[in-house]
């Protein structure tokens, strides 16, 4: 019982592969189309239950980028690195407004038009804060 039970929790699971992807074209043409002259570091194939999908994590411009693309090339999720000067006053608020919270990382996701923003911070108790662009704390852990 305990076998077809952990067999039906891996299967609904999203799985991925990292070694040896092959990329296919029209993800790789959208990538270098919407970023010339990025270097792509890492590529990762998952598939949940609906769809195939590649992770293709790239530097362009001295920034670090994560983008989620359908088989087909189209763009499911972007993840681009923020610095803290740019982050939108209310999301910069948001975060001051927690007693020692110190600016870490940030990253700027973008998924079917909706923005939030993904923070590292140090100095509290809670390391993670996710924020809409009107400075609105989604989650903070």
């Amino acid at each position: 019982m305990w076998a077809a039970a952990l067999i039906l929790i891996a299967t609904s699971l999203p799985q991925s592969t990292e070694s040896r992807v092959t990329l296919p074209a029209a993800v790789r043409s959208a990538f270098e189309t919407a970023y010339p002259g990025a270097t792509i570091s890492s590529v990762i194939e998952e598939h949940d239950a609906r769809r195939r999908q590649f992770r293709v994590e790239g530097v362009h411009r001295g920034r670090r980028r994560i983008v989620l693309y359908d088989v087909s090339g189209v763009v499911i999720e972007v993840a681009e690195q923020i610095e803290e000067r740019e982050l939108p006053q209310p999301v910069a608020a948001a975060m001051r407004s927690h007693r020692r919270a110190i600016y870490v990382s940030g990253l700027k996701v973008t998924r079917g038009g909706v923005v939030e923003y993904r923070l590292t911070l140090r100095g509290t108790r809670k390391t993670a804060l996710v924020a809409k662009p009107d400075g609105t704390v989604v989650s903070f852990q």
